[in-house]
């Protein structure tokens, strides 16, 4: 058509509502001709809640996208595109575009204010091809591996002309009865850009597999600490994580136990069938009621992954932990396969190291109903709390890191400085791991401005941790008794007096503070030791006073009577 006015109509439960009209952006092939606007040109997705219209301009290879509110459309900016054939597809809330020519998908992540690709264009990755598909003729019939000699014909079906996308995450291929679902590989992408912060960013929007995104950024700053990248480039990312965590608690998406599309809507949330679902499982039964389930992923390299077999396409495989992620790097996004209904189905399990062929029960049992639940399947957000920080990127970092500490004390200040700004309270071992950093170094002067300056926070742990290292030092163990003190800790105060030969100080200090807690014996096995009866009658004194049922305890007596007898030795 030519026209290229708009009306969208919204359908609500309060009824069908008009939206405004508004004028789509289209460039002209010659002077004298109109723009055509086709009905394959028009998408509407749904991206972190917001609902966007998306159109192709072929003629200035542009992706224009209009922002519906309720009462206005507004433009919202220009995509390249680099084929005649364009497709869109949304994947926890990322923007999709297939470059159908060049057999390439371009990734958008428009929540961010760049309008750069998030990564470079990746191919798609076939994962597990099943034998029990129109096309498994294909296959070895006896391990369900693919042959070299049918290499170039699977890579043939990708974006084929009987393949027809379906908005949000799904691909219907009709000439082999199959139905794709589109996932993302974030490890791939994650290794694939160099802009750490950026990525970071990325990881802490996803939902869908939370789990892998965490422990994705966890060991992205684990290996550019190692790395010793510049510190505004980790003090960047630093700054991402505590922001997200904080956020998260804020919002109360980091709380275990609330669903993905509770905290954020996902492309996925607006499919149009109710029998698929925005998780990583997805099943479809075919005509004898079992359902089928495969996968194929984005890659860089088909034609090596298939033939390593190293892709396993379990179905629990997108909640397994990242150590064993151990896809190609250069994947980009993984795709499930499944029989429409009427396709054939094969009665037996594939059990191949390239795929896995998972029949589950009938279609009244629940998909998982034999797999005990993970753990981690409650992981709904990947914000990273300050524990996880220290326990899996301090803690392991400093075991490895080789030469002066400089470096990681300084990392750990912008954790500290980045977690005050959002009032966060951090491990108390990151402070005694500054310490001990500082100590080993002696750098007993900028220790000392920490303690003083409080960018090391009190607690009993730090103070002992002080108190260990001020064994080189006086000073520094002077700080970690006060620290006790600060904290109320008063009986660890008194007996480290005691311990340190400061007896009647510590006396004087428990009377101050009326700490009643501590043990006579102790301080009158040290002054009997002493063998000064002026010390020793000072302590019985004060226990006398201090604790009046002290007069009538046997070690009352028997001390009374040693100090009777260093008396009457001194006279003689």
């Amino acid at each position: 058509m030519q026209c290229k006015t708009i009306t969208g109509f919204q359908l609500s439960s309060a009824g069908i509502i008009r939206l405004p009209r508004f004028e789509m952006v289209m460039a002209k092939a010659e002077a004298n001709s109109k723009p055509v606007l086709a009905a394959d040109d028009v998408y509407i997705v749904t991206v972190y809640g917001r609902i966007y219209c998306l159109q192709i301009d072929r003629v200035a290879m542009l992706l224009h996208s209009y922002r519906f509110y309720r009462d206005a459309v507004v433009q919202q900016g220009s995509l390249p595109i680099y084929s005649s054939k364009i497709v869109v597809s949304v994947v926890d809330n990322v923007l999709l575009v297939h470059q159908a020519d060049a057999k390439v998908v371009i990734l958008y992540d428009i929540f961010a204010d760049s309008r750069a690709p998030i990564s470079a264009p990746l191919p798609l990755l076939f994962r597990g091809l099943p034998r029990s598909s129109a096309s498994s003729s294909q296959y070895n019939g006896s391990a369900g591996e693919c042959s070299e000699a049918n290499i170039s014909d699977i890579r043939e079906i990708i974006y084929g002309d009987d393949w027809t996308f379906l908005v949000p995450d799904l691909i219907c291929d009709v000439a082999n009865k199959l139905l794709w679902k589109i996932h993302l590989d974030l490890e791939a992408i994650s290794t694939s850009s160099s802009e750490v912060p950026y990525v970071l960013e990325f990881l802490q929007r996803r939902k869908l597999e939370a789990n892998k995104a965490k422990q994705l950024c966890l060991a992205i700053m684990h290996s550019v600490i190692l790395e010793r990248r510049p510190l505004s480039v980790v003090a960047r990312a630093i700054d991402v994580l505590v922001s997200s965590y904080s956020y998260s608690i804020k919002t109360g998406a980091y709380l275990k136990g609330i669903k993905p599309d509770q905290t954020s809507p996902s492309g996925g949330a607006h499919d149009c069938s109710p029998r698929y679902s925005t998780n990583a499982s997805t099943n479809v039964v075919d005509k004898l009621g079992r359902p089928s389930k495969h996968e194929v992923t984005a890659a860089a390299d088909n034609e090596t992954l298939i033939q390593s077999s190293n892709i396993s396409t379990s179905e629990f495989e997108d909640d397994a932990s990242f150590e064993s992620l151990k896809t190609n790097s250069s994947a980009l996004h993984k795709v499930e396969r499944e029989n429409l209904p009427g396709a054939e189905s094969s009665s037996t399990d594939v059990q191949s190291s390239s795929f896995q062929s998972h029949h589950l029960g009938l279609a009244n049992s629940p998909p998982n109903a034999n797999v005990p639940e993970r753990p981690d399947s409650q992981i709904t957000s990947p914000a990273i709390s300050p524990d996880e920080m220290y326990s899996s990127v301090f803690a392991p970092v400093e075991e490895e890191m080789e030469g002066d500490p400089s470096y990681l004390v300084a990392i750990i200040v912008e954790f500290l400085r980045s977690a005050n700004l959002e009032k966060i309270k951090v491990h108390p071992n990151l402070y005694v791991l500054t310490v001990q950093l500082l100590a080993q170094n002696k750098r007993y002067a900028e220790l000392t401005l920490f303690i003083i300056n409080k960018v090391l926070e009190p607690s009993k742990e730090v103070a002992m941790q002080l108190l260990e290292s001020g064994r080189q030092n006086i000073q520094i163990r002077k700080l970690g008794l006060e620290m006790l003190g600060q904290i109320s800790l008063h009986h660890d105060y008194v007996v480290l007096l005691a311990r340190d030969g400061y007896y009647l100080e510590a006396l004087r200090y428990a009377r101050k503070h009326k700490v009643n807690t501590i043990q006579p014996s102790m301080f009158l096995e040290a002054a009997l030791a002493s063998d000064d009866s002026q010390v020793l009658a000072a302590v019985l004194r004060f226990f006398s006073d201090f604790n009046p049922g002290f007069r009538d305890t046997s070690e009352h007596h028997t001390y009374c009577r040693i100090l009777g007898e260093m008396n009457s030795s001194v006279a003689a």
